[in-house]
């Protein structure tokens, strides 16, 4: 039975008034979830409360021991003026360990060391967002938590982050993947945890449980449903003349 690295218990998330309240939730090494929900639904929040960055309103958070994590910000959430190098901006993602790898093994983990000179402020937005995710991995962490790490990307920037994320996964790492966006929750990721706190509404498990909810119908006004293309499976759900696609 694979480890549990955080347990929930009664949790509810939120700052003055709670968006989610008695949230159940495990989360074992080796998951691979995809966090969904409107925009405003508590997502962001989520993640706070597990990083240990914000308190739960109520309940208990329980981490396993030594647990480390690497957190991957949204990228408009980044100042594009910072006077480093991209090596200087990996190094920072690890300098509370006593024994940090070196920077030239997580460069070519991810295929930047040819960038490891460059300045993090002359660089694309999608550049930025694979230097963000290396400064994460250099803490080779246990969970890797990722909150909308395509927005604002282009497409092969996009694909590049995707299958990033497939191939840690296969590595072992644990994953955390914040989207408002269904088409980039692919066939590996293996839990869902979707959530509304407009309406205090939240529902986590194996995927195919989730994607079976008669909830998820009743948020969306149409049932969800797996369609192959090009071989791969794609989540989409019925038109009802108000989506394209995306979770809004």
């Amino acid at each position: 039975m694979a480890e549990t690295l955080f347990q929930l218990e009664g949790v509810a998330i939120g700052y003055r008034r709670p968006l989610i309240s008695s949230l159940v939730l495990g989360i074992a090494r080796g998951e691979f979830w995809g966090i969904f929900g409107p925009n405003g639904a508590g997502k962001t929040t989520f993640i706070k409360v597990l990083l240990g960055a914000l308190k739960p309103l109520a309940g208990t958070v329980r981490r396993a021991p030594g647990l480390r994590l690497g957190y991957v910000p949204q990228l408009n959430s980044v100042r594009d003026s910072l006077p480093l190098t991209v090596r200087q901006v990996i190094e920072l993602g690890a300098l509370d360990l006593r024994n940090p790898p070196a920077a030239t093994e997580t460069l070519e983990r991810v295929n930047l060391a040819h960038m490891a000179k460059e300045r993090f402020s002359d660089l694309s937005g999608g550049q930025r967002q694979r230097v963000m995710i290396a400064r994460a991995l250099h803490r080779r962490p246990d969970v890797l938590i990722l909150d909308e790490p395509t927005n604002g990307v282009d497409i092969p920037t996009r694909h590049t982050v995707t299958g990033l994320m497939a191939r840690l996964h296969g590595e072992g790492v644990t994953l955390l993947l914040i989207t408002h966006l269904l088409a980039e929750i692919g066939p590996e990721v293996s839990h869902f945890f979707w959530l509304d706190g407009r309406r205090d509404l939240c529902l986590a498990g194996p995927r195919e449980e989730i994607l079976k909810s008669p909830k998820l119908e009743e948020a969306y006004g149409a049932g969800l449903r797996i369609i192959n293309v090009d071989g791969k499976p794609v989540l989409t759900w019925a038109d009802n003349g108000q989506g394209n696609g995306e979770v809004q």
